[in-house]
């Protein structure tokens, strides 16, 4: 039985004989472990971690000591490692056994009891040292690691709380309610410099920013690392109102917006700030970290250099944790349902495509703005599983309305839905099981597509080509397109966005025009978007287009109701032809605006589908 209150050696030696006699001097003092090779000592070696001491003769069958004491040194770096030599040993071979091997004592054949016995605890001596500074050394590094950040030296998030949480502490039940601040910095355009040139430049970055910081917030309690494009700041309020904190604020940022050189590149950084006062009355340090995240939000959306944290926001943001946790249960559950909206061909008098439109009808809310609930689908993270359900359903509900009504049905495609893992094989799914060809389908992408991650995207549209699915970019002239882009990427349908529609006779009609004429030389389809008024459609009609969506035609309508809608139809090529839409008001919406409170400003918005 093993006993742990004596240390362990092991001892590696081919002659019985000299194990005999090591193991009679030393095991009344140690527990005793002995192996005949050292193939067979690392076999023991990898089931016993608590050996002290090694002690290994100098010739083996399958290895030599030295070698032996190398590899054993490996496994058990603390452990004292002892040679036992015969008087062949030369000085060549003991100093190489101490440079390679790590040898602590030499012995001579036959061991003398009192020269074994000093060197093995010298041996226990140097282990328990070893161990000891290892120990201190680990600690060093783990509270190293975890109150500094190691790429740009600043203090962790753990290290900053702690700082903050101790000065909550400090003024609790003093007036000290707005003595300090604390600042959450966000570099907007890190990503994209780690993409263009690599997360090494990217670290550059950081460590530059980081020394601007250090030096213009040289009176901050605490600068920290916060997240990967983050920084945080706690500096003392001394400024006696807020607009002056605000601008102080501004300041700092604008130090860290000066451009900086990197290897290859420059980086001219967009940074925003949120601010928040602390403590607050809860002394919640954590509290006022969030509270300055969200202010760094609400800067970015606004497009501001800083914004100083306002208590609506908190109920701003919970109503919006509440909004996505009811969409997430709408997906699930019967909430969602589906809208079309036709796009007409005035040539020949047929309706093109019914493009699909999600609406969402909460059980308690009522009618939810599409603007509101797909911006924050996108926005959480959960666009794929909701652009799922809308093609599952279109492709679903597209069987009873291709062929009767319209050519094909068109249904939009986020850009998180394209990229994700296995779309392709969900596509196919969703026209298998709804029986439906892939030439019934058209997939609608904004130009964000073209922007975010071009091969990936490239090959995704390749093989919706091949397949036969007709692809749409919708909103053209409103984000990244170009010709290079049109060239490269496949597409069957541009979508002129409405608001060039609003401008007609002041410059939109030029938009128009050339987006007609990339599509004659694209061999694309130009469809125009938001044609809401018969003098809409008569200036669109001299231009040259031919292809309509918007409520002069038809409103989004539940697939139920297509059939009344396009029996009471007619559509002619003829540009005097008044659509029977038309006696409806213009500015009529089929969008019902939710009536309830909304502190976070997302109220439905009247749009053309």
């Amino acid at each position: 039985m093993s006993d742990s209150r004596r240390p362990k050696v092991l001892c590696i030696d081919d002659e019985p004989q000299s194990r005999a006699s090591v193991r009679a001097i030393l095991e009344p003092r140690y527990e005793w472990l002995t192996a005949a090779s050292g193939s067979e000592g690392l076999k023991l070696l990898g089931q016993h971690h608590d050996v002290v001491a090694i002690i290994a003769g100098m010739r083996m069958p399958d290895m030599d000591g030295p070698a032996f004491l190398a590899r054993a040194g490996a496994l058990l770096p603390n452990a004292g490692r002892i040679l036992m030599t015969s008087g062949q040993t030369n000085a060549q071979s003991a100093i190489a056994a101490v440079n390679e091997a790590g040898i602590l004592k030499f012995l001579s054949k036959p061991c003398r009891p009192k020269e074994l016995l000093a060197a093995v605890e010298a041996a226990v001596k140097y282990h328990r040292r070893a161990s000891l500074e290892n120990t201190s050394l680990r600690r060093a590094l783990t509270e190293q690691i975890t109150s500094q950040d190691l790429t740009t030296g600043l203090a962790s998030r753990a290290r900053f709380i702690e700082t903050l949480e101790s000065i909550c502490a400090d003024a609790d039940g003093s007036n000290l309610t707005h003595a300090f601040a604390v600042l959450i910095i966000y570099v907007e355009n890190l990503q994209d410099i780690n993409v263009a040139h690599g997360h090494s430049t990217g670290d550059l970055a950081m460590q530059g920013l980081a020394r601007r910081l250090r030096e213009h917030a040289a009176q901050a309690r605490c600068i920290a690392r916060w997240g990967d494009e983050e920084f945080a700041v706690l500096l003392a309020n001394s400024f006696p109102l807020e607009s002056a904190l605000l601008a102080a604020t501004e300041a700092l940022v604008e130090q860290l917006t000066i451009p900086m050189a990197l290897p290859k590149t420059e980086l001219r950084a967009r940074v925003c700030s949120g601010i928040a006062l602390v403590p607050l009355h809860t002394g919640d340090a954590k509290t006022a970290v969030k509270f300055a995240g969200i202010a760094a939000r609400q800067a970015h959306q606004q497009g501001a250099v800083a914004c100083l944290f306002r208590s609506d926001w908190a109920q701003r943001l919970e109503y919006r944790q509440q909004l996505l946790a009811a969409l997430r249960n709408a997906i699930e559950g019967d909430q969602l349902h589906l809208h079309y909206q036709p796009i007409v061909d005035l040539k020949d008098g047929t309706v093109r495509t019914l493009e699909a439109l999600v609406r969402w009808n909460h059980p308690t809310l009522g009618p939810v703005s599409s603007a509101q609930f797909v911006n924050l689908a996108e926005e959480s993270g959960e666009m794929p599983r909701l652009g799922q359900w809308i093609l599952r359903h279109a492709c679903c509900e597209a069987r009873q309305l291709v062929g009767r009504y319209c050519a094909r049905v068109a249904v939009n495609i986020s850009v998180q839905q394209l990229l994700q893992e296995g779309f392709l094989t969900l596509l196919d799914e969703a026209l298998s099981h709804a029986r439906l060809q892939p030439q019934e389908l058209e997939l609608e992408l904004t130009e964000s597509v073209l922007a975010s991650d071009a091969e990936r995207s490239l090959a995704v549209l390749i093989e919706l080509r091949r397949r036969g699915i007709a692809v749409a970019i919708d909103d053209f002239g409103t984000g990244y397109s170009s010709l290079a882009y049109l060239q490269r990427f496949p597409a069957d349908v541009i979508k002129v966005d409405r608001s060039f529609v609003t401008s007609l006779g002041q410059g939109g009609e030029t938009i128009i025009s050339a987006a007609l004429s990339i599509g004659r030389a694209f061999g694309m389809e130009v469809v125009i978007e938001g044609v809401e008024t018969e003098l809409e459609r008569r200036q669109l009609w001299a231009l040259g287009a031919t292809l309509f969506q918007g409520f002069l035609y038809g409103r989004p309508m539940p697939a139920a109701n297509v059939e009344q809608w396009f029996l009471g139809c007619a559509f002619a090529a003829a540009p005097n032809v008044v659509s029977p839409s038309q006696s409806q008001s213009e500015n009529e919406s089929d969008t019902v605006e939710v009536q309830i409170a909304d502190p976070l400003n997302l109220a439905a918005t009247k749009t053309s589908g």
